[in-house]
């Protein structure tokens, strides 16, 4: 899902010569969370939150314009963080999430204001986004409890696979975290394209990652296995050919009557194996 989509367009802007009363009139109007400031090319510079505006009160003296409080207000702040219309949902809450910030402008592809993104807005038209991990865009750890109560009513045979990047952390200090990023990335979209449709995945630790298949034997799950070892091992970087990513996993069986966590724990043991055995390989739980 594409920024654009998501965001609020024509958000509410003051212009840098505006006066601080404006800005007041147009959060008791609009009932508003931010106000983003533009200039005279109305490419945004600047935002102010509701919570800025006590700091904006307390201002001695007060300032005459919108530009005098933000060089007042922002000094030592950095400057202001935008997302491309074009950019990925998970793109932009991994933004919100590096930066603390709950207000992101949208810009175009001239860096001219487009719209805004507002967290509040989000979890409103989409309250299961506690549930994503910003980075992959896959689900997150929390998830796993959200799921326990379907877990307990599924009545056909259900598989846990605990998959986890081998040597991610080495690779990690040789290339950077923005590669190291990268390599999550595509690691869980490659996850997620070759799992079925109402399978789980979900980032369970750094770089681990637990698949939950669903309507999945032994037989099947030791295949399916093998075809995720088989996609991630054809994972290439255009500028970084040598880079070569494996996995190693380990399966087991989820019973209903025990609790998600066992599962997973037997998977990990699992997985462990197929470390102790050179990794970029699958095991069963035994």
């Amino acid at each position: 899902m594409k920024v654009e989509e998501l965001m609020t367009a024509n958000p509410v802007t003051l212009n840098l010569s505006d006066k601080i009363q404006k800005l007041v009139e147009l959060y008791l109007k609009h009932k508003i969370g931010s106000v983003v400031i533009v200039d005279n090319s109305k490419e945004p510079v600047q935002i102010i939150t509701l919570r800025d505006l006590p700091k904006i009160f307390f201002l001695q003296p007060p300032p005459k314009n919108i530009s005098e409080t933000l060089e007042r207000l922002f000094k030592n702040k950095k400057s202001l963080i935008t997302i491309s219309f074009e950019k990925s949902f998970s793109e932009a809450l991994n933004l919100m999430k590096q930066f603390n910030i709950s207000h992101l402008p949208v810009i175009n592809k001239n860096k001219k204001l487009s719209g805004i993104l507002s967290l509040k807005d989000i979890i409103k038209k989409f309250p299961e986004i506690i549930y994503i991990d910003p980075l992959t865009g896959v689900h997150n750890r929390a998830y796993l409890d959200f799921l326990k109560t379907k877990l307990k009513r599924l009545k056909s045979s259900t598989a846990v696979l605990m998959i986890d990047l081998d040597n991610f952390k080495h690779l990690n200090d040789i290339y950077g975290h923005l590669i190291g990023d990268s390599i999550l990335k595509k690691s869980a979209q490659t996850l997620r394209n070759n799992i079925k449709a109402p399978d789980d995945i979900i980032r369970y630790g750094g770089e681990e990652f637990v698949v939950i298949a669903y309507r999945c034997n032994f037989i099947e799950s030791k295949k399916l296995g093998e075809r995720l070892r088989k996609s991630i091992e054809k994972i290439k970087f255009k500028n970084i050919p040598e880079l070569k990513i494996t996995v190693s996993i380990g399966i087991a069986p989820y019973e209903t009557k025990e609790d998600i966590s066992e599962a997973i724990q037997k998977a990990d043991k699992a997985m462990y194996k197929a470390k102790m055995l050179g990794k970029n390989r699958v095991e069963i739980w035994e």
